[in-house]
């Protein structure tokens, strides 16, 4: 019976822990920062901290499911990019700034490959980035090879510095995001969609694009009214928001024309996640709402691309062909798997 009552507290704060990481990653993916490469102004915010500090490297780190993802320019590797070889991992479960003086004497971090091997790295001080609703999506962090001490003020600085990364990722996710659809304007769409189209290349690494547009968009706002309208774009931006990975960007690109790009991943996988979304979209049909559907395009990045915009251009032409095929389908077809 004891043993029963212990387990089943246990499985209640792992449902608990499990419910309050996935609000955090919610809380990433809403602020649409994940992707794009790095920021210009976390870059210089994390330049401006090493100097205040007089430490040699200072970075901006993102922590997603399983992964970190840098934000600022870093020559050196800090970590393998996994989460669990991170740093920042541990930073992230603080309320406070993190300040680690020597690394060696630390067993939380004490182990870690970056600790033992190159680039020896024997301090480590960060701010979490916190959210104005409390979630600790990232770090702002500076590191040295030499023990560091923290001296009076310093604590502050690190904290005041932290404010102002976090604020600036919010207020960027203000400006940088449709307001009725939750996902990125067409401009912020492009030009991160320029720095996913130059780190793929320069990776060698796949990159593919969905373009996909509403059908009969205009009857429904004849026929149900513009807040109706309103409310299935809202519903699409929510659908996209909730089914894709937090790397992929994903734009309202035109009124009723959305675009996703996705990193790592090949035409047949672009296939498969474009027929699964528009599998989703025809499913959310109810009595209080019209029949949703919608054509989608697929393309992936060619050698030839001299940037963002001809693999975008793909996709769409491909939109217009499926819609001129009689709507409701992907092109082109390349396999013949059910939607997951």
């Amino acid at each position: 019976m004891r043993q029963e009552e212990v387990s089943t507290v246990s499985g209640f704060l792992y449902v608990q822990e499990r419910t309050s990481e996935d609000a955090r990653l919610a809380a990433l993916q809403d602020l649409q920062i994940s992707g794009g490469g790095p920021e210009e102004t976390l870059d210089r915010m994390a330049r401006l901290l090493k100097t205040s500090l007089g430490f040699p490297v200072g970075y901006v780190a993102l922590i997603n499911l399983d992964r970190q993802i840098i934000k600022s320019r870093l020559e050196l590797s800090v970590c393998d990019g996994t989460r669990a070889g991170a740093f920042c991992s541990r930073t992230i479960d603080m309320s406070t700034p993190l300040i680690i003086p020597d690394t060696l004497q630390d067993p939380r971090v004490s182990t870690l490959p970056q600790v033992r091997s190159a680039p020896f790295i024997r301090s480590y001080w960060a701010c979490p980035l916190t959210t104005h609703s409390g979630f600790n999506i990232g770090t702002l962090c500076v590191v040295d090879f030499v023990p560091r001490f923290p001296r009076n003020g310093d604590d502050a600085i690190l904290r005041d510095f932290g404010r102002l990364a976090i604020e600036y990722i919010e207020l960027r996710a203000q400006v940088s995001t449709d307001p009725l659809t939750g996902v990125q304007t067409r401009r912020t769409f492009f030009a991160d969609g320029e720095h996913i189209f130059e780190s793929c290349r320069s990776r060698r690494d796949a990159l593919s694009c969905i373009v996909f547009d509403l059908d009969y968009f205009k009857a429904i706002n004849d026929t149900w009214g513009h807040s109706m309208g309103d409310d299935v774009l809202r519903m699409t931006g929510n659908l996209l928001r909730k089914e894709l990975r937090s790397d992929f960007i994903i734009g309202r690109v035109g009124g009723e024309e959305f675009a996703v790009l996705l990193p790592s991943e090949r035409l047949d996988g672009a296939f498969r996640l474009a027929e699964r979304l528009r599998c989703l979209l025809e499913g959310y049909a109810s009595p209080s709402c019209p029949t949703i559907t919608a054509s989608f395009g697929i393309a992936e990045c060619l050698a030839s691309d001299r940037s963002i915009n001809d693999l975008i251009e793909r996709a769409d032409a491909a939109a217009y062909t499926a819609k001129a095929a009689g709507r409701n389908c992907t092109f082109p077809r390349v396999c013949s798997s059910p939607a997951e």
